[in-house]
């Protein structure tokens, strides 16, 4: 007796129904879903010490687990093209957690190339695990946040990595991280996005339409009280629009020239605009500062890849960043003050420190160290 169940259209053909072929998103999709089943291993391989390279390989010796990894370097030269044209309230986004079990298979399989002696497979991983952690950051605030945890994941392999990488493979892996620091347009694009659909959403609000937002209780006071005061309510809606507009352009000012950053927590003088932004637009420039958090490790990342070079070609450590980098590359991005470069005590090692993003009133400055630093037990 055939079964009424309807499968669920796998990811790739609930966001490609016609596959293009040549859209490195579409792969993307087709790997996640094709990481179920035995295929899931890897995710075990990610745990605290569960990884080594004799597991590991074992995991890669899977035909089927060499084929994505392929089809993933096969994405070198593709563009990555989201599936979304235009974003509104009921758009979904389940290509989301695809990109961040991609990432940590491609941490593993960088993990696999660099224990196995393949030092060059190891430094395209991470050219292409860049770009796909890159691209979900221009669609939405929630895609950028995703984009920031995807490239902390590689950040910190590659990190780990570099003790067993070439000279040359370094410098190839400085090189791309450097260069996705030139390219901040998407985190510009999904500040926009959310800020854009705000003005639109409260400049079409009316005291009449207030109730179609189906708001919670808390929100609905409020709503019940703007509803029945018009003139305070116009007051509200003018001073929240103006509000988000000036936020808006310092944000792309920030996002351009991040020593324009400032972490104060700006808000609309009209207390009742408050609320309409508190309720509408759960964006701040806490979010800008985590973006700024991941630029500031991320060049950090491409500065201690190049020391472990030097320190391939001289048998020396350096003492001095500019000994093996521009000296506009040995610079914090928000700041523009020089990092620290710092010996290990006791070990065969260097630690790369800022001195971190500002922070807003009543908090610690957010400190930034490559290697990380370990947290207190």
């Amino acid at each position: 007796m055939p079964s009424n169940r309807q499968e669920t259209p796998s990811l790739l053909k609930q966001l490609f129904p016609v596959p293009t072929g040549n859209n490195g998103w579409e792969v993307l999709c087709d790997v996640a879903d094709k990481l179920t089943g035995d295929l899931l291993k890897f995710e075990e391989l990610t745990r605290a010490h569960k990884a080594n390279i004799s597991s590991v390989s074992r995991y890669f010796a899977d035909a089927r687990v060499r084929r994505l990894v392929q089809m993933l370097l096969d994405t070198e030269r593709l563009p990555f093209i989201s599936p979304r044209t235009s974003v509104n309230l009921e758009t979904l986004f389940p290509d989301l957690a695809a990109f961040r079990k991609v990432s940590r298979f491609i941490s593993v399989a960088m993990f696999h190339a660099a224990g196995t002696g393949r030092s060059r497979d190891c430094a395209r991983l991470v050219n292409v695990g860049m770009r796909i952690a890159i691209a979900p950051a221009s669609d939405v605030l929630i895609g950028t946040l995703v984009s920031i945890v995807c490239q902390a994941i590689l950040l910190r392999q590659v990190v780990l990595l570099a003790p067993l990488l070439d000279a040359d493979d370094l410098d190839a892996i400085a090189k791309v991280l450097h260069q996705s620091l030139t390219s901040r347009a998407g985190y510009a694009a999904a500040f926009q996005s959310e800020y854009r659909f705000f003005i639109s959403t409260v400049g079409q609000l009316e005291t009449s339409n207030l109730n179609l937002i189906n708001p919670d209780e808390d929100e609905k006071h409020l709503y019940d009280e703007l509803a029945g005061n018009k003139h305070r309510f116009e007051a509200a809606k003018s001073d929240a629009l103006d509000y988000a507009r000036a936020q808006l352009a310092d944000i792309l000012r920030i996002v351009e020239d991040p020593m324009r950053y400032d972490a104060k927590l700006r808000e609309p003088q009209n207390p009742d605009a408050r609320r309409i932004t508190n309720i509408l637009l759960p964006v701040s420039m806490p979010s800008l500062g985590r973006v700024l958090a991941l630029l500031t490790e991320v060049r950090m990342t491409a500065l201690y890849c190049s020391a472990w070079a030097f320190r391939k070609r001289t048998l020396a450590w350096p003492i001095r960043l500019v000994e093996f980098s521009p000296k506009d590359l040995c610079k914090e991005i928000v700041s523009d003050q020089a990092f620290i470069l710092e010996q290990s005590p006791g070990i065969d090692g260097i630690r790369i420190r800022s001195a971190g993003i500002p922070a807003a009133d009543g908090q610690d400055r957010q400190l930034i160290t490559v290697p990380a630093t370990p947290k207190p037990s």
